[in-house]
């Protein structure tokens, strides 16, 4: 507004001077009116000044509030978000333990059936209840996850072997033969380690089989006491049977099981030689034998009652009860002193200590050779051992450790080689050594009842 005033004056002092009075007046008066249309502006924008800056005043106080009010609610809802991300991450947190368990439930479930798996792949009752693998399926489908229904029929599934694993079971059924056919036959099962069938008059332990899910019968020939035995309780002859808690592997070793003849032969040719002492020692223990049953029979008390005749001088009666005492070595000894009656003393002596070293002989005929034969017996079988490593060295040097097959003949020739020598001269010792004190008992008691006798005879002079 000032400025309009300003513009109006310069231009009025501008105007010539000679446009007189009365423009002036005309000048003035329109001043005048813009200075009054000046002030009617100032005025009216004055109060619309006050009413706009009363309004922005309401308006800020409003806005004011609002923000207040904003404020606060923003506080809330940031409060709120505080505990929706602490609820969030609780959630997340029982949700990460959920998914935990859920996954330690599925791998105690599932490894459950695995090992359950395991074990009727292996289990004589599986022919029995053929579906159980299917159910099993189920539980081991890794693209589900197990239920409540699932672990149930785990559970009974697991009774269910529980309840058949304790049963004996006979029935007809078929099995694979040793020569691979599948048969019919009859099948004994005994809970879940031993099975055996039986087939025309035959019979012989039975496995079950994981790839076919049959039971297979397994080669071989028992022994006729177990066959004799498994037939006899089929038949209901005999109460107790033989049970393999090994789940057939004990059958399968007796079935294996190398003969005599099969256990010699694979200690190699030393076995030979100690085969030959240990016969020779047989017949050296059977004429040892022979001779003391035969000849060494005397009832008791039979030489103190000949001392006591002889003491009285009853030579005759004396002489009587020593001859029929046979071929004993003290009767021998007692009659070829009485035989020298009378004679002196030198006699007597030298009669004694032939007679007795000739009786003494003939106790100990052949037990050196015996002590001989038990001696070698041992040292051969260690000899046995020694070519039996250097055989296994050979066979490590030409084809390595990879193959323990390799190394079996030079390890079986070196045990059995020692096993056979032992056992040859373990007998053949403690025989020796029976046979040896019975003998030197004899000599003392041979010797005892001469020095008594020649005593008696020496008197008689």
């Amino acid at each position: 507004m000032r400025w309009a005033i300003l513009g109006v004056l310069i231009l009025a002092l501008v105007q010539p001077v000679a446009a007189g009075g009365g423009q002036v007046e005309e000048v003035l008066k329109g001043l005048e009116q813009d200075r009054l249309e000046a002030l009617r502006e100032r005025r009216s924008s004055a109060d619309r000044i006050a009413a706009e800056r009363k309004a922005l005043k309401a308006k800020i106080a409003s806005l004011t509030e609002e923000v207040r009010r904003l404020r606060g609610e923003v506080r809330g809802l940031e409060a709120n978000f505080s505990a929706l991300r602490q609820q969030l991450e609780d959630l997340r947190r029982q949700q990460s333990d959920l998914e935990q368990q859920m996954k330690e439930l599925e791998g105690i479930v599932r490894g459950a059936a695995k090992d359950l798996e395991a074990l009727f792949r292996h289990s004589l009752s599986s022919p029995e209840a053929p579906q159980r693998f299917e159910r099993l399926g189920r539980l081991l489908d890794e693209r589900r996850f197990p239920g409540l229904e699932d672990i149930r029929a785990l559970v009974e599934l697991a009774f269910e072997e529980m309840e058949l694993s304790g049963r004996i079971v006979k029935r007809k059924g078929g099995f694979i033969s040793p020569e691979g056919e599948l048969v019919q036959g009859e099948v004994l099962r005994l809970g879940e380690f031993t099975a055996y069938w039986r087939r025309e008059g035959e019979v012989g332990p039975l496995v079950y089989g994981k790839e076919n899910r049959r039971l297979l019968a397994l080669s071989g020939s028992l022994p006729w006491w177990v066959k004799r035995n498994v037939k006899r309780y089929m038949d209901g002859k005999a109460e107790a049977v033989y049970f393999d808690p090994s789940g057939g592997a004990a059958l399968s070793y007796a079935m294996r099981r190398p003969n005599l003849y099969e256990h010699l032969r694979s200690g190699g040719p030393i076995v030979i030689p100690i085969l030959l002492i240990a016969l020779a020692a047989f017949l050296i223990v059977l004429e040892r034998s022979l001779f003391f049953l035969r000849r060494l029979k005397a009832p008791r008390g039979v030489f103190d009652r000949a001392l006591e005749l002889a003491r009285s001088r009853r030579w005759q009666q004396c002489q009587e009860l020593l001859e029929g005492q046979g071929d004993h070595p003290t009767a021998r000894v007692m009659l070829a002193l009485l035989k020298e009656r009378g004679n002196p003393r030198e006699v007597l002596e030298a009669t004694m200590e032939e007679v007795l070293v000739r009786e003494q002989m003939r106790l100990s005929h052949l037990l050196p050779g015996l002590r001989v034969l038990g001696a070698v017996a041992p040292l051969l079988g260690l000899l046995g051992t020694v070519v039996g490593i250097i055989s296994t060295f050979r066979s490590i040097t030409l084809y390595g450790t990879g193959d323990p097959r390799m190394m079996a003949g030079g390890i079986s020739e070196a045990l059995v080689t020692t096993e056979v020598g032992l056992a040859v001269a373990i007998p053949v010792m403690l025989l020796y050594s029976f046979f040896d004190s019975r003998a030197e008992r004899l000599s003392t008691e041979m010797e005892e009842r001469a020095v008594a006798l020649m005593g008696f005879l020496e008197a008689a002079e």
